[in-house]
């Protein structure tokens, strides 16, 4: 049994950033409008791409080319090198993007929760400042009636986009509703791909771009349809050799690169769009790709594979174009971010806050980028466990990992039946995460620092059970048709 240090003051949930915070920001951004006229508010694009991790992408130092679309985005906007999510599963992170609030504030805990409508969510702000609004995503898990629809005109998330490879169909119904939509008015688009989730299969080109020498029968697919393997098996065992693991992470790049050119063609009509406009890009979540004996999942591991995400702004003459923000960041500081940027007030009592502040002075520069975080938190989900998974020892909520980072050191909770298991890595020697160093005696006040943090944000609350089901499990009427997408998913056997 670890012994458990009492409780501090740096809880995140006990201090929110709030209204004070938010409306300071607007306030400051707002005043730097010459002359007495407001600044036209801009319209605002939110692009989020499931499951991609942020060094993956050439604009965070990966080394194929995948992302050319994606980086020269960048190159004009204001890059953070160090945001993570809250949750690495797409419920409870999309929940957390869309409300500024943690998962715990935000009640969508689980895998199959809904987004409770006491939330207030950035589309329902922005919809009563006038804003025309649309979602046109992809994911079951955001189909319609889950509560991610509020404040949206438009909801468009179709069954035939569940399956994954649905990234020019994505582009192509943003586009049409762009061309449709009146020209004289602000809109608010989120645009969410999914296609670099499980499982990897790319159309040509991309099938091949970046393994074009592997020739040899490659029948993991095949195996798990017929059931010879099972995802579990997959995920949590060495069941591919070194050259089949290459050519998954090659099929997972071919993803990234099929969504790249979908995101470069939406891109391409935003140029069109009269006015100012306001572009924030990132992903619910990561993955794991092999790393720390987990293989292409999310969800149950909170390492930086899982955690880390891509977050880059747009906002030309406001945001700054080719910086790189260090400090820590976090998702549920995209929506005050939107806000603040725009100078629209409305998002009260959240823990995100904006990641800019007043101008520094420099020509053409209207907005500096924040301190970041001392701490960031995150947690693991608690739904769809795989039975193999030989990590998670308590069933249920009981059995969700914590974390806590300074940005130095990150220390991880893991419940196991008589007492916690912790891990304690140096991130800036250690980036991978091997050496776990919480009995070193060095690190005595970090470890009981960061543990602090832990007991301070940790809930082990279900939130809202999920319709037909008890205590947030998954709801026990699933049709076989929903089973079989999960399946195909990876998220069960």
């Amino acid at each position: 049994m670890i012994e458990r240090p009492r409780p501090g003051n740096a809880g995140p949930r006990r201090r929110p950033a709030g209204a004070a915070v938010l409306a300071a920001a607007v306030a400051a951004l707002g005043a730097l409008s010459p002359g007495c006229a407001p600044a036209p508010r801009p319209s605002i694009v939110l692009v989020t791409i499931d499951t991609l991790r942020a060094d993956h992408l050439g604009c965070y130092g990966y080394g194929r080319p995948v992302s050319p679309r994606i980086d020269a985005l960048a190159l004009e906007s204001t890059l953070f090198e160090e945001a993570r999510t809250t949750l690495p599963r797409t419920t409870q992170s999309v929940a957390s993007i869309l409300t500024g609030r943690l998962p715990t504030s935000h009640g969508a805990r689980g895998l199959f929760a809904r987004l409770p409508e006491t939330n207030t969510t950035l589309a329902e702000i922005l919809k009563r400042a006038g804003y025309d609004t649309a979602a046109v995503v992809s994911n079951t898990f955001l189909r319609p009636r889950q509560g991610f629809e509020q404040g949206f005109d438009l909801y468009d998330n179709p069954e035939d986009r569940w399956d994954a490879d649905s990234a020019g169909a994505i582009t192509a119904a943003a586009v049409r509703w762009l061309d449709a939509r009146p020209a004289d008015r602000p809109f608010f688009l989120w645009a969410h791909y999914l296609d670099p989730h499980w499982r990897y299969e790319p159309p040509a080109p991309w099938d091949r771009a970046f393994d074009p020498g592997f020739d040899r029968p490659f029948t993991l697919y095949d195996d798990l349809a017929a059931g010879r393997l099972t995802k579990g098996q997959v995920i949590f065992g060495d069941v591919l050799d070194e050259a089949e693991a290459r050519h998954v992470v090659a099929l997972y790049d071919g993803e990234i690169a099929r969504t790249d050119a979908a995101v470069g063609a939406l891109l391409d009509r935003l140029a069109a769009v009269d006015g100012p406009v306001l572009i924030v890009f990132t992903a619910d979540h990561g993955e794991s790709l092999g790393e720390h004996g987990y293989h292409y999942a999310h969800g149950e591991y909170l390492y930086e594979e899982g955690l880390r995400i891509p977050l880059i702004v747009r906002y030309p003459g406001v945001v700054p174009a080719g910086e790189r923000a260090r400090g820590a960041v976090l998702n549920i500081d995209i929506a005050p971010t939107i806000l603040a940027l725009a100078g629209i007030p409305g998002l009260q009592g959240v823990e995100g806050r904006p990641l800019f502040t007043s101008g520094s002075g420099r020509a053409g520069t209207a907005a500096t980028v924040a301190r970041g975080r001392d701490l960031t938190w995150a947690e693991s989900d608690f739904q769809l466990i795989h039975p193999e998974n030989p990590r998670y020892h308590i069933p249920g909520p009981r059995g969700r990992w914590t974390a806590a980072t300074d940005g130095r050191h990150k220390l991880i909770l893991i419940p196991r039946p008589g007492g916690e298991f912790l891990e304690l890595y140096d991130l800036a020697a250690d980036p991978r995460e091997i050496a776990n160093l919480a009995a070193d005696p060095a690190l005595a006040e970090v470890r009981a620092r960061l543990l602090r943090a832990i007991l301070e944000f940790a809930d082990y609350g279900a939130g809202p059970p999920a319709p037909g089901a008890p205590d947030g499990a998954p709801p026990g009427d699933l049709s076989p048709e929903e089973i079989e997408r999960l399946r195909s998913l990876g998220y069960i056997n």
